[in-house]
């Protein structure tokens, strides 16, 4: 059992801000008939009042999270790793429910989901993940210049507000992100030099001022420009007054001294965590908005009713949910697995953690690289399916649009060049399953999809189709079939089989690579038969593959 404890306050701040983050991003987009109001009065400074009371969420919940992992850089790397898969998966579920349910679907949000950080998903919380991966630099620099530290923390808070400018890219989120969360590094590292007083003190100044402040901003701006464009000019999450608040909320929590196991604080931060990856899901945040507005009808009251039932609704879904995705994950120890790899030993200096990260990563290249060639090996076979589909060098999808082959399979089909691939590697992995040899499966595998695309290259020069299902019944009459073939391509067949069979047997025994257990070989002699199954279903309007189907642009033509 894990005897390390943290603190219980901290975390449950962590929920409080990821509720505020949710609120905001939710009521706020759905267009509040408070929002009509263009005037100069109390409903106007009460309005911005409210609206910087959800947006600090996000500041909190950045600078908590930062407090919070500040003292554990020994395993900043290994958690950097779990939140990032964690995200992911819990993107690419959530997209999965909403397909379920909206009956929509988009190959934008799925890769949206895969590759949230060069997608910039979430901006925020890839800032943060960054944060992580630097904290034992931050900590060992902050030892030798911690003035300097802090005034450049100063300086890329404040510099945007004075200046009224993006000029760090905060709109973006993963800068901001990343500053915030050193924020907390540093406030954790302070906390000790500040008493309870002077903190409670400045929340109340900075309270105070950021009341006044954002309650004023639509008079100046009124008298000004004479317009309220500049009414929100503090009431934005930047603004260095409301990231300093945060930044003394969490310290004085961070003082109260009430601990608990490690593994309860955990359960919190993934809730926390998962409740921020949803709440920057915009395709399910404008899914609620339009369900809000058609119902609620804009009135304000209405909305923030809907918004906080929506929201503890959702916590109490992502509650459960992580009993069953951590629990699964203990079970299987991959999280104990990342943890011996990824964390930093009390014995290891930075140059020996990084250079065992990279030994690591590379023996690991090394041990699957088979495996790794055969996946690169379908994707080819993807593409030289598609290629093979072309009687032309140049394909016409639209009457004024023309490409080259190659761009347009790699380029605008790739997704369907990807759903190639899978196929190709689940059919692979059905006959391995079946055989448990390797590579006998692969190449049977190769040899299989290579005559068939070639087969319906064939018939595609000849009808300019491919072949039919409806065609695969006349395999019975293979005698006639075979009459129909030229003696030089049934040679060729022959000697290609009797080439193999040596060669099949020579890998086999030179480079045996391990076996499938018999409970997986079971598993997915099960799964893949389930999964082409759905083609079953694919000419089925508001079927879940006809949506997904429709989504990654595969339009399919039923002849019969």
């Amino acid at each position: 059992m894990n005897k390390e404890r943290k603190n219980i306050g901290l975390a449950m701040l962590l929920i409080f801000s990821s509720l505020l983050v949710c609120l905001d991003r939710i009521f706020w987009q759905s267009s509040p008939d408070i929002l009509i109001n263009d005037k100069v009065n109390i409903q106007q400074s009460l309005m911005q009042i409210y609206h910087a009371s959800t947006l600090i969420g996000i500041d909190i919940f950045a600078i908590t999270l930062g407090s919070l992992l500040q003292g554990s850089e020994d395993k900043s790397w290994s958690s950097a790793i779990k939140y990032w898969i964690y995200t992911i998966f819990v993107g690419t579920l959530g997209l999965l429910v909403l397909t379920l349910f909206s009956r929509e679907f988009s190959i934008g949000d799925l890769y949206n989901m895969l590759f949230p950080f060069v997608r910039n998903t979430y901006g925020i919380l890839s800032g943060i993940v960054l944060g992580m991966l630097t904290l034992p630099l931050f900590n060992k620099g902050v030892k030798k210049y911690e003035n300097i530290i802090k005034l450049s923390l100063l300086l890329v808070i404040i510099a945007p507000t004075i200046f009224n400018k993006d000029i760090f890219g905060f709109a973006n989120g993963t800068v901001f992100g990343y500053i915030l969360v050193n924020l907390g590094f540093y406030g954790n590292y302070i906390r000790s030099k500040l008493s309870v007083k002077k903190v409670v003190t400045r929340i109340i100044l900075l309270l105070l001022t950021n009341i006044i402040v954002v309650s004023l901003m639509p008079e100046f701006s009124k008298a000004i420009h004479n317009d309220l464009s500049t009414a929100g000019r503090f009431t934005n999450s930047a603004s260095a007054l409301l990231i300093l608040l945060a930044f003394y909320i969490v310290l004085l929590v961070s003082k109260i001294k009430v601990n608990v196991k490690n593994g309860y604080v955990d359960f919190i931060i993934y809730t926390a965590w998962a409740l921020l990856v949803i709440s920057n899901n915009q395709t399910l945040l404008n899914k609620l908005i339009e369900y809000n507005r058609k119902t609620a009808q804009s009135v304000t009251r209405w909305i923030l009713a809907k918004d906080i039932k929506e929201i503890l609704w959702l916590m109490l879904i992502v509650i459960l949910s992580n009993f069953i995705i951590l629990g699964i994950c203990k079970l299987i120890g991959i999280s104990q697995k990342i943890s011996n790899f990824y964390d930093i030993r009390a014995d290891e200096e930075l140059s020996q953690f990084f250079y065992r990260i990279t030994n690591g990563i590379k023996s690991w290249l090394k041990a699957h690289q088979v495996y790794l060639a055969t996946i690169a090996w379908g994707y080819f076979l993807a593409i030289f399916s598609f290629l093979m589909m072309n009687t032309k060098w140049t394909v016409a999808p639209n009457v004024d649009v023309k490409y080259n082959i190659f761009t347009y399979t790699i380029g605008v089909r790739q997704a369907m060049v990807l759903v190639n691939a899978i196929i190709f590697l689940l059919f692979l992995k059905f006959i391995f399953s079946l055989t448990n040899r390797y590579w006998f499966s692969t190449i049977v595998a190769s040899l299989l999809w290579i005559i068939w695309v070639v087969a319906n290259r064939i018939k595609i020069g000849i009808r300019n189709e491919p072949i039919l299902p409806s065609e695969l019944s006349m395999i019975k009459a293979w005698r006639s079939l075979l009459g129909m073939v030229d003696g030089w391509i049934l040679l060729l067949v022959v000697s290609v089989i009797v080439i193999t069979i040596p060669i099949i047997y020579f890998l086999e025994k030179k480079y045996r690579l391990p076996k499938q257990k018999w409970y997986s070989r079971v598993a997915w002699l099960i799964i893949i038969p389930v999964i082409f199954s759905s083609v079953t279903f694919l000419n089925h309007e508001k079927s879940v593959i006809h949506i997904i189907s429709g989504g990654i642009g595969n339009d399919p033509t039923f002849y019969n």
